[in-house]
């Protein structure tokens, strides 16, 4: 049985943690093939980087955004 469709989000900015592998990695380009924006935050620099060239393969827009969501700091510079 196929996943249903997400809704449209052209537009919007979805913000993505975790977005450098694994399941961050397909939200973000799931996300962005509905036409999202997306932010992308990672502790991996390297994995963040190849996640934003998927998205922009794919003719979307990704922001990396080095995060470690355990820092108070980096969560907020994160959502200014």
């Amino acid at each position: 049985m196929a996943p249903a469709p997400l809704p449209s989000f052209d537009g919007r900015v979805a913000v993505v943690t975790g977005g450098g592998s694994g399941i961050g990695r397909a939200l973000a380009l799931a996300f962005a093939r509905e036409g999202a924006h997306v932010v992308v935050a990672d502790v991996d620099e390297a994995g963040m980087a190849e996640t934003c060239r998927g998205i922009t393969g794919q003719g979307g827009q990704a922001l990396a955004i080095p995060t470690d969501v355990s820092h108070r700091g980096q969560v907020q510079t994160l959502a200014d």
